[in-house]
């Protein structure tokens, strides 16, 4: 049996295609679907890694502690031991380079006063000095005390002088003395160069021009000492810290 198509269409008849929304919301909710499947099953793996690494984070850390309370800390005791050898080593550096300044004042001063000593009876009499008026002798006199007396002042300085600032946790040695070594040198240098111009009247100009030929007579021992002396200042202040 055929079937005419022309029996059941008409000549009129159309055919209209119209999109299937169906199909395509169906796509949406399923790509929703699987949007949602794999957000859970991130979640559930972000809490399995994040429990895992905070358990394996405390078992580091408990482990860090027993090794930390096994091993003995063997670096502490020899760092103190170091600190205290390094304060000892300071501490006798410093005395010993005091000491040699303190023997270098005594020295000087021991040597101005014997050579003016040596040298005063040229003036007369210093026992009567004073009832003869003597003022060449006085002058004389005068000029040695003013130097005896400046480096004794000094000595006195240094061994009783008291030490300002700290460096590295100990007391902070100034090089006290070091004016003093300049001051006497460069004095008996001056001394020997123009105290022969210092006029001889009146009486007391005399005493003084005395005095100063026998202190720049000493300017080659001096040199020496005082150069000696403001070394141990400058170790003592710069470098003994």
């Amino acid at each position: 049996m055929s079937i005419n198509n022309k029996d059941f269409f008409d000549d009129d008849f159309e055919v209209i295609y119209e999109e299937d929304l169906s199909d395509l919301q169906f796509k949406e909710e399923d790509d929703d679907y699987q949007d949602a499947l794999s957000s859970l099953s991130e979640l559930d793996n972000d809490g399995v890694d994040d429990d895992f690494s905070d358990r394996r984070r405390n078992s580091d850390k408990e482990k860090r502690k027993k090794k930390k309370h096994g091993v003995p800390n063997l670096v502490s005791p020899a760092a103190k031991t170091a600190k205290a050898g390094g304060k000892a080593i300071y501490k006798i550096g410093s005395f010993l380079l005091r000491a040699a300044t303190l023997i270098l004042i005594a020295i000087i001063t021991y040597t101005l006063g014997l050579s003016f000593w040596k040298n005063h009876s040229a003036y007369g009499n210093i026992l009567h000095a004073v009832n003869e008026k003597n003022y060449i002798l006085g002058a004389y006199a005068g000029v040695a005390l003013f130097l005896l007396l400046f480096e004794i002042i000094t000595f006195l300085l240094v061994l009783f002088g008291s030490k300002n600032g700290v460096r590295r946790g100990n007391p902070a040695d100034k090089g006290r003395g070091l004016f003093s070594f300049l001051f006497i040198y460069t004095g008996s240098l001056l001394s020997s160069l123009f105290g022969g111009l210092i006029p001889a009247s009146p009486a007391p100009l005399q005493g003084m021009q005395g005095a100063l030929a026998v202190y720049g007579s000493l300017h080659s021992v001096l040199f020496t000492l005082c150069l000696a002396g403001v070394v141990s200042c400058l170790i003592r202040r710069f470098i003994i810290r």
